[in-house]
């Protein structure tokens, strides 16, 4: 499987790009909060949003050195982050993100580096950021504890972030990676292993296509999924089946797996991506290629792309909620 790539972030936030990510590498809490402060300060006074994914520390620190004005940050995940996958976390990032700023507001998210998990977990989450945030009127400043830090987790911070905190002062980044280079060393982690598939079927060409609709409709609807579910599941597989075909081997198989309110697809294919983690970057309006995972991204609740020895997969996971 393959597909058109997607655009890396420039080494800088410039001005034709509104994204920026930084990251502060601390040891001292007071010492980050007396630097934290002035910059949430300035972002509250213009209105911008301010949200803070961070620990209990921290955000004790901040809110007695800010006061009152701390009333304006909204503490909390913009959006709900997925365990296995970084790409999923980093799409519904940017999803929400990009719903929050709509109405022309920018947005200020800290975001505490320890709750990724592991030093690779980390690094995917943080590459796809830069893939999926990229062209949002977002900074995004992560704060990475160093006495918690081993020396990978310091190689992946100057890895993934564009711009870092020296002192008080915030300064390019000559060791950042774009993301394609980042995500090719530290490859995206297979989806968890679900057991044998309650159904399998193999599909090859462009003929196939009308039997994996009908077979995926089918399978909304055994699921429960409700309407507008149902038509975004055939959707979704029918773009990621129709790109294995088109650029991938041409043939694969599509495996189903069903739950309690839940519904797990994976397309399989012998072939190999030659993108990373397709998908993650919003398609111009005017683009004709690059849409199909990005929709599928929109469509599921989760959708994780690896590829192994064996080819290439893709895991798509909705939840029904048909009845509430």
């Amino acid at each position: 499987m393959t597909a058109a790539p997607d655009r890396p972030a420039p080494p800088t936030g410039g001005a034709a790009d509104p994204f920026r990510h930084l990251a502060i590498n601390y040891r001292d809490v007071d010492v980050l909060v007396a630097t934290l402060a002035p910059v949430l300060e300035e972002a509250l006074t213009r209105g911008d949003l301010v949200l803070a994914v961070i620990d209990d520390v921290v955000r004790d620190a901040l809110e007695r050195h800010l006061g009152a004005t701390a009333a304006g940050i909204v503490f909390g995940e913009p959006a709900q982050p997925y365990s296995y996958s970084g790409q999923t976390t980093a799409a519904r990032r940017a999803t929400t993100l990009r719903e929050m700023t709509a109405d022309g507001r920018a947005a200020l998210v800290l975001s505490d580096s320890s709750a990724a998990g592991t030093p690779d977990a980390w690094s995917v989450l943080e590459a796809s950021s830069n893939l999926a945030l990229r062209g949002l009127p977002v900074t995004l400043l992560c704060l990475c504890d160093a006495t918690r830090a081993a020396d990978e987790a310091e190689r992946f911070l100057d890895w993934n972030h564009p711009e870092l905190y020296v002192g008080a002062t915030a300064s390019p980044n000559p060791r950042y990676r774009t993301p394609e280079t980042v995500l090719t060393a530290v490859p995206a982690p297979p989806a968890p292993a679900l057991g044998p598939p309650q159904h399998v079927t193999a599909f090859d060409g462009v003929g196939a296509l009308r039997d994996v609709r009908r077979e995926t409709h089918l399978r909304g609807e055994e699921a429960g999924l409700d309407d507008d579910q149902l038509d975004g599941l055939v959707l979704a597989i029918g773009e990621l089946v129709s790109n294995s075909i088109e650029h991938g081997p041409g043939h694969g198989t599509l495996s189903w797996w069903s739950g309690p309110d839940r519904l797990v697809a994976q397309i399989s294919d012998p072939g190999h991506m030659t993108t990373t983690t397709p998908g993650l970057r919003c398609p111009e309006i005017r683009s004709v290629r690059g849409r199909g995972v990005w929709l599928a991204r929109q469509l599921s609740d989760v959708l994780h792309l690896w590829t192994g020895v064996d080819g290439t997969h893709v895991r798509l996971e909705i939840g029904s909620r048909a009845g509430n």
